[in-house]
């Protein structure tokens, strides 16, 4: 059950119409995974994703595997 303040967060992101058409732009970008990407297309979806998802990544410590088979 979603609350009040998220509820009113989704509306708020349904009227955006920036957030709409990156959306839209994901969702055709995936349609077109099998088909060769432009370096204009894959410059428009990560700009549109690093929208969605503007917080850095955070680092993480490098595993070293000892023991690996491949």
């Amino acid at each position: 059950m979603l609350s009040e303040e998220e509820k009113q967060e989704l509306k708020e992101m349904a009227a955006s119409s920036t957030l709409r058409e990156e959306f839209r732009t994901l969702r055709c970008n995936s349609r077109d995974m099998e088909s060769r990407v432009t370096v204009d297309a894959l410059v428009q979806w990560l700009t549109a994703v690093s929208r969605i998802c503007p917080n850095p990544v955070q680092p993480r410590p490098f595993v070293r595997y000892l023991n690996v088979k491949i």
